[in-house]
């Protein structure tokens, strides 16, 4: 009998493989042999990572289990020179669990080539990393002579003329934090960014996290909270760089979330990595914008708020994270709350636990 669903997926551009729960693989097509120059009878029983050359898979892989085997599939990016041909990809991946009448029993693991794409938009970045460096210098300037405009080193001013140049200020500060948030990704993509795993105390980590946002948090009435288990082993991460994502998490949900609310900093540990989450009883998030608001320029707006910032804070964080190795993902519900999470390897004696 013809196998039909094996020759579609031969014929697909995509490169596709089937895995067991122990990562080695039992089922690749055609276009995966061409890519990575080994057959399919090579390829079976080996480690995915090891064949593809692709490490961060297993970490995906590991999720898929420790998030009790999501409906959505996971996704992620990876740039690889493969051997064989010396030749430079990059990927998309997504991962999708496999389940049988008696439960999980492996993942489906796509790799969509995304070079030409990729390529364009490192163009697009190179460009707008250059304009932001252009716009820094005037910016200095301008908000060097406002701020003495407003202290009176140059005349006085009305009580008008101080409200319009607080305006201005404001403005300026908020051009600014764009062109600081546009640099700070441009670093990251190009792996220009150094990122200095070591061993980190997790509840130190949340409680510099939180620290100063308490007071903000008590001011709007909003109570925020912290749920750590008593004991914490280490995480592998960059410690300043770890509290900037967190501490953008909660500040996003302090945004969002009314006066009688509650945010939740939450950690709990996995086999391989700890996760943490931010959970919050806000105005929740669009299905339509869930999978796009980790992207550069993406910002849900709430209606209640006259200003937002340029969307860059959760494209940044995603890059510090995936930069750790680890992944980052959000579930809501509009009226109910969001609760974003990210994960961080363990850390043991000889490196990163993997």
């Amino acid at each position: 009998m013809t196998d039909w669903p094996g020759m579609a997926l031969n014929h697909l551009s995509d490169a596709l493989f089937i895995t067991d729960r122990s990562q080695k693989i039992t089922w690749l097509n055609r276009h995966s042999e061409e890519v990575f120059g080994i057959t399919a009878e090579e390829a079976r029983g080996k480690p995915l990572a090891e064949v593809t050359g692709i490490q961060q898979i297993s970490s995906l892989l590991d999720d898929l289990l420790e998030r009790g085997v999501p409906s959505e599939p996971i996704f992620e990016k990876a740039e690889i020179t493969v051997r064989h041909s010396g030749m430079r990809y990059f990927f998309k991946i997504a991962v999708s669990p496999v389940n049988d009448a008696t439960g999980f029993t492996g993942a489906l693991i796509q790799l969509t080539d995304i070079t030409r794409f990729y390529e364009m938009e490192k163009f697009k970045d190179d460009y707008i990393s250059v304009i932001s460096h252009e716009f820094r210098t005037p910016l200095t300037s301008i908000v060097l002579g406002i701020e003495m405009l407003r202290e009176g080193m140059l005349g006085d001013l009305n009580s008008r003329g101080k409200e319009i140049f607080a305006a201005i200020g404001d403005d300026c500060h908020r051009l600014t934090k764009l062109v600081d948030s546009l640099l700070e990704i441009s670093r990251i993509e190009s792996g220009t960014i150094y990122i200095q795993a070591e061993p980190v105390d997790a509840a130190e980590l949340v409680r510099e996290a939180v620290r100063p946002l308490k007071i903000q948090a008590e001011k709007k009435g909003v109570s925020l909270v912290t749920d750590l288990p008593d004991a914490l082993p280490p995480v592998a991460a960059d410690f300043n760089k770890a509290v900037w994502v967190l501490t953008n998490l909660i500040g996003n949900a302090l945004r969002y979330t009314e006066a009688g609310g509650t945010i939740t900093v939450q950690v709990k540990v996995g086999r391989r990595r700890l996760f943490f989450s931010v959970r919050d009883t806000g105005c929740g998030i669009p299905n339509e914008y869930q999978e796009q608001i980790f992207e550069k320029f993406i910002q849900v707006r709430d209606p209640a708020k006259k200003k937002g910032g340029a969307g860059l804070g959760l494209a940044i964080a995603k890059e510090i994270v995936t930069a750790h190795g680890g992944e980052i993902w959000v579930e809501s519900e509009v009226g109910k709350g969001s609760t974003f999470t990210f994960s961080f390897p363990l850390f043991r004696r000889e490196g990163v636990l993997g």
